[in-house]
């Protein structure tokens, strides 16, 4: 039976997802920092995350995946180009209790996997975020703009919802399959944009950690300016959304 629709609700496992496209040194990199700070029995599989079948980080990945040492890897090829979009397509895959979405450009530190996972152990039901904005966490080259603009978003569906938050715009974070079952979502290409926001809304236990981020070194990312400030302004208008329909 596919732990999916399992009536447990512990910490049974994780799938870790790791979006990739131009990386190469730094998706080895991610793979191996997740290896060496998490148990492998903790470890459901990984699953590289590639933005198409040409790109460097698909022939990356699938040299990772046939070296056995590496664990239980698969490679996925995204069927949306976009990188929005294509989060939906992740939560069918799932087969353990939990799951992480997370970039392979090293900007989120993988180690910080092993702290999710600890932390999940303790609170199988919230959702754990490793937060840039906790007061403990450490944030190098982030850029002024950005900062003002991420913590002004955070700031907004903090005092929105009512909710002591610094940082639920960030998709860094444990994700019970429980809390995404209950919430009953359509897999369209505005999943992400209520991928936290929903539960926040119907009051699902929330829980941050710090965090280390660092901008990316390798490779350029699929993340531009424009398509930045189209995803906040369609993630406060979501929020703004599920805060009066909740």
């Amino acid at each position: 039976m596919n732990k999916n629709n399992s009536c447990n609700t512990g910490f049974e496992s994780v799938t870790v997802f790791i979006l990739s496209s131009n990386e190469d040194e730094l998706l080895k990199e991610t793979v191996f920092q997740i290896n060496e700070n998490v148990e492998r029995e903790d470890i459901d599989k990984l699953v590289i995350v590639a933005k198409n079948d040409s790109c460097s980080g698909y022939l990356t990945a699938k040299e990772i995946a046939a070296d056995k040492s590496n664990g239980n890897i698969e490679v996925y090829v995204q069927k949306t180009a976009d990188i929005v979009s294509c989060i939906s397509e992740l939560p069918p895959l799932v087969s353990g209790s939990h799951f992480i979405i997370m970039c392979a450009d090293l900007e989120n530190d993988p180690v910080i996997v092993g702290n999710l996972v600890e932390k999940a152990k303790e609170n199988p039901e919230a959702i754990i975020c490793a937060a840039k904005w906790h007061k403990d966490s450490v944030v190098e080259n982030y850029g002024l703009f950005k900062s003002i603009c991420s913590r002004a978003v955070n700031t907004f569906v903090s005092i929105l919802y009512g909710r002591k938050i610094k940082d639920p715009f960030s998709i860094f974070q444990i994700y019970p399959m429980s809390v995404y079952n209950e919430m009953h979502f359509e897999l369209n290409p505005d999943f992400l944009y209520e991928y936290t926001l929903r539960p926040l809304s119907r009051g699902s236990e929330y829980i941050e950690i710090p965090t280390f981020y660092s901008r990316r070194s390798e490779g350029k990312s699929n993340f531009g300016l424009l398509k930045e400030i189209e995803v906040t302004v369609k993630y406060c208008f979501t929020a703004l959304k599920l805060r009066i329909n909740s």
